[in-house]
């Protein structure tokens, strides 16, 4: 029974550490790997979703987000793990380092600082961003470094690719942390009237299922 206790702990620590980096990549729901793209200035959106590893950990999450001038976005996260009862808080900056191309490639970049009670402390971390654009779709591809409160230095990254189906947007990306297992999953979202989203995602980690259904309200 300790052994088994553990290894929960330990995935769900994980699992965490994984929501946590995503958010720091993150492409605006349902995608967990980042576009380097910000909203246009004067408007912003917030997000909100249910996240579920079967057996291991359940959270709700909340994560706003605006931009005030051109190729900035500043964006914050708040997540509650209703099975391990920690929150998690986070503050990031992102820049468009280069102008988005309808049919090109361009950079972004990301920097935070996220914050886990029950002694969990702070992570900064910091992302790089590239997205191209094409007829066939989108791919994106993040690179990026945390810093754990007593720990070592982890890297992270991911790739995405998103297409256009015309009834909605699908998604299928990869992604990992050092010392952890990498994440496949797939995801799809709609807009249901203008400024609405509603999505979906699920995937595999560590042989364990992971799902989440959210929304995005964009003003």
């Amino acid at each position: 029974m300790k052994n088994k206790c553990l290894k929960t702990f330990k995935f769900a620590c994980a699992a965490a550490a994984m929501c946590i980096l995503a958010q720091s990549a993150h492409a605006g729901r349902p995608l967990s790997v980042d576009d380097a793209n910000v909203n246009d200035p004067g408007a912003g959106h917030v997000e909100a979703w249910f996240a579920r590893t079967a057996g291991h950990a359940n959270s709700w999450n909340v994560a706003p987000a605006y931009s005030p001038i051109k190729d900035w976005e500043f964006s914050a996260l708040l997540s509650r793990n209703t099975t391990g009862e920690w929150t998690t808080s986070a503050i990031q900056a992102k820049w468009r380092v280069t102008a988005s191309q309808p049919e090109g490639c361009n950079l972004g970049l990301v920097a935070g600082i996220s914050h886990q009670s029950n002694g969990g402390g702070n992570t900064p971390y910091l992302n790089g961003i590239a997205t191209c654009n094409h007829k066939g779709g989108a791919f994106h591809a993040n690179l990026g470094l945390s810093h754990p409160n007593n720990s070592e230095t982890l890297t992270n990254w991911g790739v995405a690719y998103e297409r256009d189906l015309g009834v909605a947007i699908a998604h299928v990306e990869y992604f990992g942390l050092k010392n952890s297992k990498p994440t496949a999953q797939v995801g799809i979202r709609k807009d249901i009237v203008p400024g609405l989203q509603l999505d979906g995602t699920v995937g595999r980690t560590n042989s364990e299922t992971v799902f989440s259904i959210g929304m995005k309200k964009s003003f």
